[in-house]
Formats: C-alpha cells, sequence, structure tokens
C-alpha cells in the first residue's frame, strides 16, 4: 500500500487530488489545492507562449506546426486532468472506485478467492509510475541535443505535460485491470462450481446433494452481487476518468499521425533541404512507440474484459444444462437465468463518456484512421 500511496501522491501533486476515501480531504480544501495545480500549470504554459515566437519558424513550417498543435494538444489534455478533478468534487461524487473494489473483494472472500484479485496489486502501481518517469526522462533525453536557450521553456513543459498524462493514464490501466482480474475470479469460481457440480452427481447421497445445492445457491446469490459490484465499479472508473480520457485519446490519436507523418517528413523532404538530422528523428520515434504501447494496452484490456464477461455467461450456460428436475435444481436453474440477465443488462466494459467503447474494435478503427489521413497528408507536395 506504500508504493499505492506514493503514486496517488504523485498524481494528487501535479494532476489534482484523488478521493480515497481513507484520505479524504474537504470539497473546499480539493478545490483549493486543485485550483493552484491549474493556475500553475496556466502560468507555465503562458510562459511558453512568450517563447514561442522565437522558434516557431526558425525552421521549417510544417515542423513548427506540427510542434505547436502538439504543445496545444499537451497543454489542453494537462488542463482536462487537472479540470476533472475540480469538477468531481464539485458534484459531490459518490464512493470512490477504491471503495468499490474494497466492497468486490469482501464479496470475494465469501467465495474463497479473498487476496486473489490484489495480488501483485503494489508492483502494478509501481510499473504506472515508473512508466510515466521513464516516458518522460526519454523523451528529455531525445531532445537533450535540440534544447537552447529559445526552446528550454516548451520542451520543459511538455515534459511535465507528459509525465502527468501518463501517469493519469498508467492509473486508469492499473484500476482497469484490477477489474479484470475480478472478473477473472468469477470464471474461475464457475468452472469450479462446474467441477463439484459434476462431481455431486456421482455421489448417492441425497442429504450430501441437498447440502452442496444450498452452497450452490447462495455462490451464486454472492456471483451476483460480485457482478454488480463490477458493473459499478466500471461505471465509476469510466466517470471519473472521462473527460480526460476524451483528450487523452484525442492527442494519443494526433500523435500517432502526426509524428508518423513527421518521420517521413524530416527522412524525405528535409533530408534534401538540410541533410539527414539524426537528433530529430528521435523525439516523434519515442512518442509513437510510447502512445502506441498505452494505446494498446487499455484496448487489450477492455477486450479481455469483454471476453471474461462471455466466459462467464458460456459457463452458466454450461451450469444451467447440466441441471435435473429437482427443487434444489430449479432454483439454481433460476439463479442462474437471473444472473446471466443481470450480466447482459448490466454489462462491464470500458467507455469514454459513452461516445466509443474501448476495446480491440476501437484500436483497429483508430489505427485505420491514422493510416487514412497519413496517407492523405503523404499526397501533398509539401516541396512546393
Amino acid at each position: 500500500m506504500k508504493v499505492e500511496n506514493t503514486v496517488i501522491f504523485l498524481h494528487n501533486l501535479f494532476g489534482g487530488p484523488i478521493a480515497k476515501d481513507d484520505h479524504r480531504l474537504t470539497p473546499l480544501q480539493m478545490c483549493i489545492y486543485t485550483t493552484t495545480v491549474i493556475g500553475t500549470s496556466v502560468a507555465f504554459f503562458t510562459l511558453c507562449l512568450f517563447d514561442l515566437h522565437r522558434m516557431l519558424y526558425s525552421r521549417d513550417l510544417v515542423l513548427s506546426v506540427i510542434d505547436l498543435l502538439m504543445l496545444l494538444g499537451i497543454a489542453t489534455t494537462v488542463l482536462a486532468i487537472q479540470s476533472s478533478t475540480v469538477i468531481k468534487h464539485l458534484t459531490k461524487s459518490r464512493v470512490s472506485i477504491f471503495q468499490c473494489l474494497d466492497d468486490i473483494d469482501a464479496h470475494l472472500y465469501t467465495l474463497n478467492v479473498g487476496g486473489e484479485p490484489t495480488h501483485n496489486l503494489s508492483r502494478n502501481w509501481l510499473v504506472a509510475a515508473v512508466g510515466a518517469i521513464v516516458i518522460s526522462l526519454a523523451y528529455l533525453l531525445a531532445i537533450a541535443l535540440r534544447i537552447n536557450q529559445a526552446n528550454t521553456m516548451i520542451f520543459a513543459f511538455k515534459a511535465y505535460g507528459m509525465f502527468v498524462i501518463f501517469l493519469m493514464h498508467g492509473m486508469f490501466l492499473v484500476l482497469c485491470y484490477q477489474i479484470w482480474q475480478r472478473i477473472r475470479c468469477m470464471v474461475v469460481h464457475l468452472g469450479k462450481m462446474i467441477a463439484s457440480f459434476k462431481r455431486q452427481n456421482n455421489r448417492s447421497n441425497n442429504s450430501d446433494k441437498g447440502n452442496v445445492s444450498l452452497r450452490f445457491c447462495r455462490d451464486l446469490q454472492t456471483l451476483a452481487i460480485v457482478q454488480w459490484q463490477c458493473f459499478r465499479a466500471c461505471n465509476r472508473l469510466n466517470d471519473e476518468c472521462g473527460l480526460s480520457n476524451v483528450s487523452i485519446f484525442g492527442m494519443f490519436f494526433y500523435v500517432l499521425t502526426a509524428k508518423s507523418f513527421q518521420l517521413f517528413y524530416i527522412c524525405s523532404i528535409e533530408f534534401k533541404r538540410h541533410g539527414f538530422t539524426f537528433t530529430h528523428l528521435l523525439e516523434p520515434t519515442v512518442l509513437i512507440i510510447a502512445v502506441f504501447l498505452y494505446f494498446f494496452t487499455s484496448a487489450y484490456l477492455g477486450e479481455m474484459v469483454l471476453r471474461e464477461t462471455q466466459l462467464v455467461i458460456n459457463n452458466l450456460h454450461k451450469f444451467e444444462s447440466m441441471h435435473t428436475t429437482s427443487q434444489h435444481k430449479i432454483n439454481q436453474s433460476e439463479l442462474v437465468e437471473q444472473l446471466g440477465n443481470q450480466i447482459v443488462h448490466q454489462p462491464v466494459c470500458f467507455n469514454v463518456i459513452n461516445f466509443f467503447q474501448i476495446d480491440l474494435k476501437f484500436f483497429h478503427l483508430v489505427m485505420a484512421s491514422v493510416a487514412t489521413y497519413l496517407i492523405i497528408l503523404l499526397q501533398f507536395d509539401f516541396q512546393n
């Protein structure tokens, strides 16, 4: 838990306070602190604008426009992350995502799977923080040879913004992973119930069958509560990270499109004009790799949640197909049907303010859009 508190402290320091039930600040303190953080970011960005005129058209118009839009995208995303924190507390948010996960674990504990979802939780939080730090340092190293008096403030703001963005998105990925692990526990426990049900049918003692059937009914009721808690936790995560994710995924789309074109532009047109400059290739390469990894990871986690939910439904159908006509089996069949209807009407999925669902289909759509716009850009005759 010390690692988790450290990561949350880093986010509180740069992105605004996160409501954690055991360390909850008053709404006034949260608003004052987050407003101060926003004011600091705005002042930082304003200082960058004073140096912008000295570097904007210093080398090439196309590269200058790409850098300018990148700067504006980072500033917008950082402001969205910090503003969403203020909005979250002004709207008097209900129970936090952390409390939702604790409620799920409490019910999973009754199914003898307590502790499994939180396995390596500290390592996950550490990976999120280290990932943001590594990307920020890699970006600084990639532009180290290009830093001069005119662009020092701008590159410093970009590194600061990327740390805030990737730390926020890394925390989102950790929470997505935690929800996925809890749904996997449902799949595993249903598998155990199916195996126990097969062994029960081979027994001849009717009293033992009755006791086991009662335990199955209790487990199915608990699984229904766990599924509802997962649905609530997923909705809470979508609401809390919705505004920031809109800006983050928008910036991801721009980076994949513009920076890929920048690589082509530097390797072709710039090579003919000014000769090959290796230092100008490092920045877009680092950004493309980092954005692609984070974007694919979020799409993969969203897809795995959908697949695990489908496995729950498949196991429910398999469990129901084994029933006989006894009264205990009829009760179990009703509980199975209720749980299946609950999963269908309350699906667990990650989305961005219901604009789009985060899964591999969304990943394929974005990659196709990036390729389309990249082809359009490559068709322009920038030499003239």
